[in-house]
């Protein structure tokens, strides 16, 4: 008979499996934590750490908490901290075309921006002002509904209506208020101290955020009008920007999943903060001594030739600023011939 076949030496155990390395990173935003954008860069690390696993963390924290929001660009220039969230015209003092890019007045709806930065080369020039810098990633998180033009205790409905008044803003929408054709009085106040001023007479009118956000902070108690649109900011593009280093170290698959959880969000937070921003709205037009004033078409076209001559003399002096603010006025063309057949009126 033959001999029985031997037994089979034992396969050897496999290896444990190696746990996969979990990559954490520091962020700091300009936000504080109240602030519908920091509830949204919640979220945002809370999808992208479901969907990598577990093997991407992002800490963010708010303004204050480990370091003031604007000293952020310079720590992750620097690579102290990983990424930062905020408005690009923050920075206007280092990049002085940031706001085409962020809040432009008399600019972008947030829609507009989307397609601009996707579709027609925003990106592109983003990435091309921000070169000198050592950040690896940069984007948006998302783009929000438009401010609350101002909170006021006086009407200003017409352009001569404007002259005078004492009117809180900065940047660009400070030049145009300041140009002689408005002749505003403007001051800058940090926005922590606007109750206050308003309520001692020592403004008349200021801008501040959109309404899910003003309405938190009171100004209905003090004010007679808030007026809309937003023409001064009818969109805010929240930036994102990670330190070359910390980039470079993320593997292709979490930088994938990185980007692509960013431009998730960015609908999501934008539709959730129209919804927020109504709920204000609805309240507003409730109260007694609170008007909700929409200021007159001719005025907004006139506020419009005031920013576009800023605009023109800034890309005299400026080619770069002239070559972006060129693409956003071709794009527009564009989007208006779209909106031009297809704005439903029921």
């Amino acid at each position: 008979a033959p001999a029985p076949a031997p037994t089979p030496a034992p396969s050897p155990a496999p290896a444990p499996a190696q746990p996969a390395e979990v990559v954490k990173w520091v962020q700091v935003a300009q936000w504080s934590d109240p602030m519908h954008n920091m509830k949204w860069l919640y979220k945002r690390n809370e999808m992208l750490e479901a969907a990598t696993n577990g093997r991407f963390i992002i800490e963010s924290h708010p303004t204050g908490a480990i370091m003031h929001g604007k000293e952020a660009f310079d720590a992750v220039n620097e690579g102290t901290i990983d990424a930062l969230n905020s408005t690009m015209h923050t920075w206007i003092g280092k990049i002085p075309s940031s706001p085409l890019f962020s809040a432009r007045p008399l600019g972008f709806t947030a829609t507009q921006m989307v397609a601009w930065l996707e579709h027609s080369g925003g990106l592109d020039y983003m990435y091309e002002v921000l070169e000198p810098f050592n950040f690896g990633y940069t984007g948006y998180t998302y783009v929000t509904t438009p401010e609350d033009l101002c909170w006021s205790n006086v009407r200003m409905d017409t352009l001569e209506a404007w002259k005078g008044v004492k009117f809180r803003t900065k940047g660009f929408w400070a030049d145009v208020l300041a140009d002689p054709r408005v002749g505003a009085s403007v001051t800058t106040i940090a926005g922590a101290e606007l109750y206050a001023a308003g309520e001692k007479g020592i403004l008349d009118a200021w801008e501040y955020s959109n309404a899910a956000t003003d309405i938190a902070l009171g100004f209905y108690e003090i004010c007679k009008y808030v007026y809309v649109p937003g023409i001064h900011q009818p969109a805010t593009v929240n930036w994102e920007a990670v330190n070359d280093d910390s980039w470079a170290k993320l593997p292709d698959d979490l930088k994938v999943a990185y980007d692509a959880v960013n431009h998730a969000i960015a609908p999501l937070a934008y539709t959730d903060l129209v919804i927020e921003d109504a709920k204000a709205f609805k309240a507003f037009a409730a109260m007694p001594d609170l008007e909700i004033v929409t200021m007159p078409d001719k005025l907004q076209a006139q506020f419009f030739e005031v920013a576009d001559d800023l605009y023109q003399k800034t890309c005299a002096a400026d080619p770069f600023f002239a070559k972006v603010y060129q693409s956003q006025l071709d794009f527009l063309e564009t989007w208006k011939l779209f909106e031009q057949y297809q704005s439903p009126k029921f």
